[in-house]
């Protein structure tokens, strides 16, 4: 009997609701103690991440921050190559137009030269033939 009566009073301590919610809590308390290292682990996780992450991206600025500005330096470079170009090709072409204006002049003189050489050469060819004309008849004439 004094067996059974110690057998009822632990099966009437564990059926207890206070002897429940002490049970709850404690399965709460593993509970909560499992989510708590789960946490710290995708903390460390995402921590670690970050960390990389950050790394990566302020290193990945960096290289595009200097190629920004090494292609600025290039952009400008290559205005000033530009602009000089630009200036050669106008000096270039007022030359070429300077230089036509040049050879029409010279030409149109060519030209006025040419037609009075060719008329004084007229004048001296039919001078030649009066002469040749003239010593054939005084060559008549004196012979």
């Amino acid at each position: 009997p004094a067996l059974a009566a110690a057998s009822g009073r632990e099966v009437s301590l564990k059926e207890r609701p206070v002897m429940k919610v002490v049970r709850l809590l404690q399965d709460m308390s593993v509970q909560l103690q499992r989510d708590l290292d789960d946490d710290k682990a995708v903390h460390e996780q995402l921590d670690c991440w970050c960390k990389t992450n950050d790394k990566e991206k302020t290193q990945a600025i960096a290289v595009g921050e200097a190629k920004q500005s090494e292609l600025e330096a290039f952009l400008g470079e290559a205005v000033a190559k530009l602009s000089e170009l630009q200036a050669k090709r106008d000096a270039t072409l007022d030359e070429v137009n300077k230089d036509e204006a040049a050879l029409q002049e010279a030409s149109a003189i060519r030209m006025k030269d040419n037609k009075v050489f060719h008329g004084e050469q007229m004048n001296l060819v039919e001078a030649i033939k009066a002469l040749d004309q003239a010593l054939v008849v005084l060559g008549k004439h004196n012979a």
